[in-house]
């Protein structure tokens, strides 16, 4: 935006105490202004990390951030100095929710609880120009959800959390962070059908498909022809509507191109210090194939489990850069 209103940036110093200077501007332009002097002197210095936290909590405003949690007594550092997930938010897409879902959902999904929990607003925010992934979301008991917006980010530039640090993993190609026109079709289809469904998106009751239908923005005149091709005793299975709904908005069959593959190719950053920072390369092969029955992927890594959350049917190569990244 180009008028925040007052945005503040602060600077520490680290010289015997805890000094804090302060500037108030209006435009975005002038925000960005402030950071590219202090490259060279207050944001190289010993509190650099501090003074651009106070400046991006300052500058959304206490009482914004505490709305935006869950919790607003939640700290923003954890232990050992982990950024929390609300501070991870923050920087990402300037409002520190609490949860990295799209939307908001009630605990348990039951509204009667009263506890309304917030994650990515897409009104709100738009689509976010750097995405997250999350190991978390890779463990068999998943402890965290990661929605649409941050899997298909604007740019192709992703922020890896694992239980020890962050790393960034990015593409030269704007592309390979795109859902294309079908893509966007089907993962409509499947946020409707997971909403209605009985279990984690695999099935729902023959009962919900009006309802699933009208968000679709299908018209009820089709609700015969649907029940006739996707209700069997009473079920309906999630590639059956799939199928059936790309049928209906035009989309090819996904089936007809099976074994086809497709290629990306991405850059891993790994800031920890030691070993010392480091890019890695990873080759990704996408294929409508289960990796693990065609000899590929990397079961137990969890680079590779984290990346399967955005790309599930990829077989994954990594390897290490010759050389080592070396400080500006």
């Amino acid at each position: 935006e180009q008028d925040r209103g007052a945005c503040a940036s602060a600077v520490a110093t680290g010289s015997g105490g805890l000094a804090v200077a302060g500037w108030q501007v209006s435009r975005a332009s002038a925000v960005q202004h402030l950071f590219e002097e202090g490259l060279d002197s207050w944001l190289s210095g010993p509190c650099g990390v501090l003074s651009f936290l106070f400046s991006v909590l300052l500058s959304r405003t206490l009482a914004c951030v505490r709305e935006d949690m869950d919790d607003p007594c939640m700290p923003m550092l954890g232990r050992f100095g982990h950024c929390s997930q609300e501070l991870v938010n923050l920087m990402l897409v300037g409002e520190a929710s609490s949860n990295v879902f799209d939307g908001t959902r009630f605990l348990g999904d039951d509204p009667s609880s009263g506890l309304l929990l917030k994650g990515i607003i897409g009104e709100k925010v738009g689509v976010p120009p750097i995405g997250f992934l999350s190991g978390f979301e890779a463990e068999p008991i998943r402890k965290l959800e990661v929605g649409s917006l941050y899997k298909y980010p604007e740019y192709p530039v992703w922020v890896l959390g694992s239980p020890t640090h962050y790393t960034i993993v990015f593409s030269m190609r704007r592309e390979d962070s795109q859902l294309s026109t079908e893509d966007q079709v089907e993962q409509r289809a499947k946020t409707v059908f997971t909403q209605n469904s009985l279990d984690d998106g695999g099935l729902a009751m023959s009962t919900s498909l009006p309802a699933m239908l009208e968000a679709l923005g299908i018209a009820a005149n089709r609700l015969d022809e649907a029940i006739r091709d996707l209700v069997r005793e009473e079920i309906i299975l999630w590639e059956d509507f799939r199928v059936w709904t790309r049928r209906q908005f035009g989309c090819q069959d996904s089936s007809a191109g099976a074994g086809s593959i497709k290629k990306i190719s991405l850059f891993m950053y790994d800031g920890q210090d030691p070993p010392g920072p480091r890019v890695h390369s990873v080759k990704l092969e996408v294929s409508d194939i289960d990796p693990r029955l065609a000899g590929g992927g990397s079961d137990g890594d969890d680079l590779s489990a984290t990346l399967h959350t955005r790309w599930p049917n990829a077989a994954i190569q990594v390897e290490s850069l010759a050389s080592p990244v070396v400080p500006l």
